[in-house]
């Protein structure tokens, strides 16, 4: 079965959603960054301050992973329209819900594959 189960303007609509997603993360990522957090060298830093700074720096960092993996889903995303695989469970290679696609352009498992890969890490 192939990605061809949707028209050409649903993946176009796809396409450039997750362009726009693509650029939005970048974007952010662009404009926040860790160093941003760091206090002038000159500033005498109490310690609740730096305690508040570290806490900020680890929250930073952790919506960055988060950002990164995104990115890397809306880039395979991307691939996959390209591809003509795009709307294929990764997992049983059905279609995965319209719906849910327009939803979460990314998405690669369908509905019944992501809950069993979570139950699968809870059980692990």
């Amino acid at each position: 079965m192939s990605g061809k189960n949707f028209d050409n303007s649903f993946l176009k609509k796809q396409k450039e959603a997750l362009l726009h997603l693509k650029t939005s993360i970048l974007n952010h990522m662009r404009t926040h960054s860790i160093d941003d957090l760091q206090p002038d060298r000159d500033e005498v830093v109490e310690e609740v301050d730096q305690s508040q700074i570290s806490m900020s720096q680890q929250m930073s960092m952790e919506l960055r992973e988060r950002e990164l993996k995104r990115l890397h889903e809306v880039e395979e995303a991307l691939y996959r329209i390209d591809e003509g695989i795009y709307g294929l469970c990764e997992e049983s290679g059905e279609p995965i819900g319209k719906k849910r696609l327009e939803k979460l352009p990314w998405v690669r498992l369908s509905i019944e594959a992501q809950e069993e890969e979570e139950r699968h890490l809870r059980a692990a």
